[in-house]
Order: structure tokens, then sequence, then C-alpha cells
């Protein structure tokens, strides 16, 4: 498969059935994540990888109980599992604060999903987990995840097989403009 169809095949899974990720497509994943460019070349990315049933499921209730009555509505209607829609694998992206940090992280989000798209995994870029990171949420698992005292979350991603598969969304080229 190459790069433009592993972009226009994948969205966001929302379904993952319990089948675990291989070692050797979590390491490709990795790979990808390291191998993403950053601005200035900075490399100031941090990546979680957690496989841990129990403490995805930690991240998700830490989540859950930040979240107000809308998003909890969104989440209800979807049937999430958990916020992570029973993913077996997770990967936290974080960073010292800068300028590009934000930008550099989704590259390599969406690095990591077109990677997974490729080796036939599926995968949800989530930033809904932020809340269980926040300096303000007593219970947050920054310390959990080893996290040093400047570094912050940026987003996660959701990676496994999906247990149903949507339509990527339609292309909508009056969003381009030309000169």
């Amino acid at each position: 498969m190459n790069c433009l169809d592993a972009i226009r095949q994948r969205s966001s899974c929302r379904d993952f059935s319990d089948k675990k990720v291989s070692e050797k497509d979590v390491e490709l994943l990795l790979e990808a994540a390291l191998a993403s460019p950053t601005a200035v070349n900075a490399q100031s990315l941090r990546f979680a990888l957690i496989t841990d049933e129990d403490l995805i499921q930690k991240i998700s209730d830490a989540s859950y109980e930040l979240m107000d009555e809308v998003t909890l509505e969104r989440m209800r209607a979807r049937k999430a599992i958990n916020l992570f829609y029973g993913a077996p694998l997770l990967l936290v992206i974080s960073s010292v604060p800068s300028r590009c940090s934000d930008i550099d992280a989704g590259i390599a989000a969406q690095s990591v999903c077109l990677t997974a798209e490729q080796l036939g995994l599926s995968s949800c870029i989530i930033g809904l987990s932020r809340s269980a990171f926040a300096e303000d949420n007593p219970k947050h698992m920054r310390q959990v995840l080893g996290m040093e005292e400047d570094e912050r979350f940026i987003v996660s991603v959701a990676i496994g097989y999906a247990q149903s598969r949507k339509e990527p969304h339609e292309l909508t080229w009056e969003h381009v403009r030309r000169f």
C-alpha cells in the first residue's frame, strides 16, 4: 500500500476488537513516531506506549470524570466501551511545551496512524484524554507515565484491529483555493 492509499483509506476507528497488536507491528509504529520530523529538529516529543488494559482503563476513567455532559452524551451515543473504544494499544504523545510541540505531535500522530493503516491496523487520534493529565487534576496520570516535571500531554492515539470500519470522508474540493 502506498502512502496516498493509506491516507485515502484511513478513518477513525471507534470499535476495536480485543486482538493484540504484534510486537513486530508495535516496533514499526514506534519507529514511525520516532522518525517523524519536528520543527528545527527539536526531537522533544516523548512517547508512552501502553498495552496494559487496566492502565488504559484508568486513563479513560480519569478522563470521563472531568467530561462535561455534552461530551458524555456523545460518548454514550457512540456506545463507547471507554474513551479509547476498547483499543488494546494506546500511544500517549507528550513534550516540554514549545512553539511547535503541538504541531510536531500532530505530525507524529499522523505518521503512526498511516503506518497502522499500512499494517492492517486501525487508529483513532484522541485529544479528550487531555484532562487525565491536566496539572489541575488532582488524580492526574502524568506521574504514572513517568512524565518529567515540565513535560505535558499533547495527544493520544488508540490503535488496534477494527471490529467494523466506516467509510473515509468524502473529499470536499470546494475547500481548495487555487492561485
